[in-house]
C-alpha cells in the first residue's frame, strides 16, 4: 500500500495549517469601538400626499486604529421626542483609522406624523415666546460593515438642529 503522507510532508502540512490559522486570527478584530455619529444636515427631497422624503447627512467618526469598511446604514430619527423619520442607505465608504466621513441617508416620514410633530413644535415655540430656533434630535441605528467578524455597529446620537439654517 503506497504512503501518501510521509512524516516530513505531514509536518509541513501542519506548519502551513497553523500559519493560516494564526494569520486569520491576527486579522480578526475582537474589539471594535462604536463610531461617533451626528446629524450635519436635513433637507427636504420630495413631499407626497402621504409621505415626505428627506436627505439626512450624518457625520461618522471612526475612533479605531483601523479602517471601517461601511456597507450600509439604517436609522430612526426623533425630533423633540417624537418619531419623525426612518431611513436606510446602501452607501459604501471606507472611513480611515481615526478618520471621518459624511454619509447620506434617505429617510422617510409619514405626513400624518409630520403634522403631529409640527403642531407640537408650534406649541413649544409658543410656550418659549417664539424663541424656538432649534429642535432636539435623537438618532439611533446601525452601521453595517463588510468583512471581518463584526458585521454591524449600533449607534445613538443626540443634538440640536438649527431651524435658522441659511445656505
Amino acid at each position: 500500500m503506497p504512503r501518501f503522507f510521509s512524516p516530513l510532508c505531514a509536518l509541513l502540512f501542519l506548519v502551513l495549517a497553523l500559519s493560516l490559522v494564526l494569520t486569520g486570527c491576527a486579522t480578526m478584530r475582537s474589539e471594535v469601538a462604536k463610531p461617533t455619529v451626528s446629524v450635519t444636515d436635513l433637507r427636504i427631497q420630495e413631499v407626497k400626499p402621504l409621505e415626505a422624503v428627506f436627505l439626512l447627512e450624518l457625520r461618522v467618526i471612526n475612533p479605531n486604529d483601523f479602517e471601517l469598511d461601511i456597507r450600509g446604514i439604517n436609522c430612526n430619527l426623533k425630533l423633540d421626542g417624537n418619531h419623525f423619520a426612518t431611513g436606510v442607505s446602501d452607501v459604501q465608504q471606507d472611513i480611515p483609522a481615526f478618520g471621518t466621513a459624511t454619509l447620506p441617508v434617505t429617510v422617510y416620514a409619514s405626513t400624518f406624523d409630520m403634522v403631529g410633530s409640527i403642531i407640537q413644535m408650534l406649541q413649544q415655540v409658543d410656550q418659549k415666546n417664539g424663541s424656538g430656533e432649534s429642535l432636539h434630535y435623537e438618532l439611533a441605528g446601525k452601521i453595517s460593515l463588510g468583512g471581518g467578524t463584526v458585521k454591524s455597529l449600533p449607534f445613538q446620537a443626540t443634538g440640536e438642529l438649527n431651524l435658522n439654517h441659511k445656505d
